[in-house]
């Protein structure tokens, strides 16, 4: 006699499976940065050199100086890859060898010093401005540029992109970069900024010494918030995009370490403990800090968090003195959730990279 199970518990037999993988914590991410390369028929050949090392995911910036590396409805696509689709063919690589593909977005900068991108060059009122009105980027003595959070269509836009790369690509995590303002000086001058906030606080940000010395204290660090709040909307609704479409997916935000040092003296306006503390990013990955030993670094990042065990993939590079292997040891030991090797956009980087971690 056969034993039919009804559709109701057969129902509930499968959410009760999908919760208890969702509760199964993911594997630690062993990662690599890769910006792909010019010619997609090396894709495959760079993703044989790298099953070698001993790495799980591949971290992919797909959208970068205002445009992506992929036909899009969204964003105009960057010329070297007119023609081929980088993003589907990294994750079919990725996929095939078994590894993880996230995709990273440049969250609010646009423009670096690479050609000018023509969402910068066609919509110049959506740039972010310092209080002279000028237009900075993050690199001392190099063009480049930020838009503005407050603007709704830069707002739309990237919400669009998130959605389009979740609903198109079998993505299995997000990496916002850049979801913050220059480090060079201060912004949130554009009109945007100043009308949204005279609108709602009845003050010109121009009125406002930001470092609190010509105008009230409590009135400078009203605004700081405030710049932080606009810019944790533009990111979280891209967060929650994604989500929508991959519930999944891990979502990680590259962030400053020392933020929180003396958030009014630091421009970034990048209020990422509250982000962990929402919940909407799943790991934060610290710009620029050393893994030397497990003492200084469990120093260090408890101090950036103020949490004693903060959720933290490590952005590891080789430094003078510093390779990648010890460093890759300090983040096991402590039991971080992860690591990406960060190689920037050199080949030569990554390619030592690869060679120390016996790829070549």
């Amino acid at each position: 006699m056969r034993n039919y199970v009804s559709a109701a518990a057969a129902a509930a037999v499968a959410a009760w499976a999908l919760s208890l993988a969702a509760a199964q914590p993911a594997a630690p991410v062993r990662g690599i940065w890769i910006y792909p390369p010019e010619s997609t028929d090396v894709i495959p050949s760079v993703m044989r050199m790298i099953s070698p090392a001993a790495l799980n995911t591949v971290v992919v910036p797909v959208f970068y100086d205002g445009r992506v590396i992929y036909p899009s409805r969204i964003f105009p696509q960057h010329p070297a890859y007119a023609g081929s689709d980088p993003a589907a063919l990294f994750i079919q690589e990725t996929h095939r060898r078994g590894l993880r593909a996230f995709a990273a977005v440049d969250v609010l900068y646009w423009q670096s010093s690479g050609d000018p991108s023509p969402a910068v060059v066609n919509h110049s009122q959506w740039l972010e401005r310092t209080p002279e009105g000028r237009v900075i980027g993050d690199e001392s003595g190099k063009p480049g540029a930020f838009v503005s959070p407050c603007e709704a269509r830069v707002k739309s836009l990237l919400v669009e992109l998130a959605s389009e790369l979740a609903a198109r690509y079998d993505f299995d995590g997000l990496v916002l970069d850049y979801a913050r303002f220059s480090q060079l000086d201060f912004l949130g001058y554009a009109d945007a900024d100043r009308k949204l906030y005279l609108a709602q606080q009845r003050t010109d940000p121009l009125d406002i010494d930001p470092l609190g010395y010509a105008t009230p204290e409590n009135m400078a660090l009203d605004f700081v918030r405030w710049q932080e709040q606009q810019i944790t909307a533009v990111a979280q609704a891209m967060a929650e995009a994604f989500k929508r479409a991959k519930p999944q997916a891990m979502i990680v935000a590259v962030v400053e370490p020392g933020y929180y040092a003396d958030r009014m003296a630091n421009p970034v306006r990048q209020s990422w403990r509250s982000w962990l503390s929402q919940g909407w990013v799943g790991a934060v990955a610290p710009r620029g800090l050393e893994y030397r030993d497990q003492a200084t670094t469990r120093t260090q990042l408890q101090t950036a968090s103020g949490v004693d065990r903060p959720p933290v993939v490590a952005l590891i590079e080789r430094r003078v003195g510093l390779a990648a292997k010890p460093q890759m040891a300090v983040v096991t030991a402590l039991g971080l959730r992860g690591f990406i090797l960060w190689g920037r956009d050199s080949l030569e980087e990554r390619r030592a990279i690869l060679r120390e971690l016996g790829a070549y």
